[in-house]
């Protein structure tokens, strides 16, 4: 599934949380929407979602529109899954209940014998098998975390909202969840949008970063062009420790090349507004 942000811009009251935005996720893509608290990337998440509708703008799924002012069209027919921050489980079903439930109501034409199927298979790809019946509350972190990842693959949607879904883990937990996602989207394919504050994160595991502030984009890329080519100082350094080098002649967002080389980790880049240095080390970690 792909999906076209066209414009979008939202206010709440006299306060503009996003201000024009646009991006497009390809099919199967992963992308990391990375920003500091406050920055609007929850805020488009959820408009993406059909959680929040824009004030201006429109959302497109699959060419399709499902998303404007004056048009919204209901969560559950985006074919789209949603992890929160909180996992948001309800503490009276079970695991196994837990993945039932999409099923049940956004998939209502399939048979019980294919939802216990499904609810199988997606117990065994989560490794939960062992757990089906506990409830929430006899999981640890990592489990019930698990258990949101899959009630919301379990309708096999084309679309995946995440928004900081691994911020409540420490850190530890944190890395082996990373490898869990990272899984989950090779077998599913589903086009990902994955919110998060956090730069290892971003960088170690999307396809695109787009890199927010005060709502608006400041640069798309992937993590190599967003880590070693930053558009802006905000990218430069909140993406990694930077040395900024004013640049001589044009240095606008509007005619961002100028004559700064930027050397990282030994290695000569091509010319950029900002030098961003990191060390060799560093670079290798990412």
């Amino acid at each position: 599934m792909s999906a076209t942000i066209a414009g979008i811009g939202k206010k709440f009251g006299s306060v503009d949380a996003l201000y024009s935005v646009n991006l497009d996720v390809h099919n199967g893509e992963f992308v990391a929407i990375l920003g500091p608290s406050g920055c609007g990337k929850t805020t488009l998440l959820r408009i993406v979602g059909g959680f929040e509708a824009p004030t201006s703008g429109e959302i497109f799924i699959d060419d399709t529109l499902v998303g404007s002012p004056t048009r919204s069209v209901s969560t559950e027919k985006r074919d789209l899954g949603m992890v929160f921050q909180s996992f948001a489980l309800w503490p009276h079903l079970s695991v196994a209940e837990h993945i039932a439930f999409p099923l049940r109501y956004r998939r209502a034409a399939m048979s019980s014998q294919a939802r216990q199927a499904r609810i199988r298979e997606v117990l065994q790809l989560t490794g939960l098998e062992s757990m089906a019946d506990r409830m929430p509350h006899q999981l640890s972190g990592g489990q019930r975390q698990r258990v949101a990842l899959a009630r919301a693959i379990a309708p096999q949607p084309a679309l995946l909202l995440m928004d900081e879904p691994l911020s409540a883990l420490d850190a530890a937990l944190r890395e082996d969840m990373r490898r869990e996602i990272q899984n989950l989207h090779r077998r599913t394919q589903a086009s990902v949008m994955y919110v998060t504050h956090d730069q290892g994160e971003a960088l170690a595991m999307a396809d695109r970063i787009v890199v927010m502030k005060e709502g608006h984009i400041e640069q798309a890329g992937t993590p190599w062009e967003i880590y070693y080519q930053p558009e802006t100082a905000f990218v430069a350094t909140f993406v990694s420790k930077s040395n900024l080098v004013a640049a001589s002649g044009a240095t606008t967002r509007s005619s961002p090349r100028s004559a700064v080389r930027a050397w990282c980790g030994g290695a000569s880049m091509s010319p950029m507004p900002y030098a961003a240095t990191a060390s060799a080390s560093s670079a290798r970690n990412r």
